[in-house]
């Protein structure tokens, strides 16, 4: 018999066998951990149909899915049959690669649901005995710090921002005012936040890397954050902010105003103006001429008319 048909052999052997309900929990008790098979209920065993093997390895391995209940939970226990007569040392990592195709396809069925428990065991039966190679996952990769050892048996590593203390965040130079921004901009009001962060920048924002990430700073705070009143938002900046932000700040406004980038802008704009907020426009005008800002934008922004601001001009 031709030797490239010797594996399909072995498989439809085997596989055949095991489709018999008495057979396949007898291999179960036999090789299986104690764990399972005292939890198990065997009378709930079920050969699934559906295989999981990308196309790519169907002439090296098949699979057997049982569909089972463990201590009154489902789960699934799956056979991995190996058909080649060369060992391959990534074994293991192609294992866990099949065991997440089964966990994702229940989960697409059954999004809502959390996760069944599956065990997986390869069964072997290639010519190099005992098997030559780790059985490991973490000796799948080339890892000298030995850093998958960790990854692969703790908990998945997370950080939670609305956990970090704002004092924490600080003395992380360039990330830390980047995830300040994120962890407050859910705020009814992110005024006070939004400037506070601006205030306290470690950055040298005249420079080309300090400039680009201030104008990111600012695009999300006044895109995506609950600014109650820009008005008052950039008249207190133009009073707080030490200049060069201040200054940025200014220059950001105009241009979100000019180019009609959010319509919430104006709306902001209108509300200040209506709530009759006047005290310190015009220094707060005047810190705006400093800055080179249009005459028209300092206008909205203050509420002052443009024969007030042109007084101011000439002081």
């Amino acid at each position: 018999m031709p030797k490239s048909s010797t594996p399909n052999i072995h498989d439809k052997f085997f596989r055949s066998a095991m489709t018999h309900h008495k057979v396949a929990v007898d291999f179960i008790q036999h090789n299986f951990p104690k764990k399972i098979i005292d939890a198990l209920d065997t009378d709930s065993l079920k050969l699934m149909q559906q295989s999981y093997i990308d196309q790519d390895l169907q002439e090296n391995i098949s699979d057997l899915v049982f569909s089972c209940n463990l201590a009154n939970k489902p789960a699934y226990l799956t056979l991995l049959i190996e058909h080649q007569s060369s060992a391959d040392k990534m074994m293991p990592f192609r294992t866990f690669n099949y065991l997440f195709g089964v966990l994702n396809n229940h989960y697409k069925q059954q999004p809502k649901k959390t996760l069944p428990a599956i065990y997986i065991m390869v069964f072997y039966h290639g010519d190099r005995t005992p098997y030559p190679y780790s059985l490991a996952l973490e000796d799948c990769f080339d890892d000298p710090l030995k850093l998958m050892r960790n990854v692969l048996s703790r908990d998945v590593p997370l950080t939670d921002v609305n956990q970090l203390s704002d004092e924490a965040l600080q003395k992380q130079q360039w990330i830390g005012p980047m995830v300040f921004a994120m962890k407050h901009i859910r705020q009814i009001d992110m005024t006070p936040y939004a400037l506070k962060v601006l205030a306290s920048l470690p950055w040298n924002v005249e420079e080309h890397e300090g400039h680009d990430l201030l104008n990111l700073l600012l695009k999300y705070v006044l895109h995506a954050g609950n600014i109650d009143n820009i008005n008052a938002f950039i008249r207190d900046g133009a009073e707080q902010l030490p200049r060069p932000i201040r200054s940025e700040l200014m220059t950001f406004a105009e241009k979100m105003e000019e180019q009609g980038i959010q319509k919430g802008l104006q709306k902001g704009m209108q509300k200040g103006r209506k709530a009759g907020i006047d005290e310190g426009m015009e220094k707060v005008a005047l810190k705006m001429l400093a800055e080179g800002i249009e005459v028209p934008f300092i206008t909205k922004i203050t509420g002052l008319s443009q024969a007030e601001i042109k007084r101011l001009q000439k002081i």
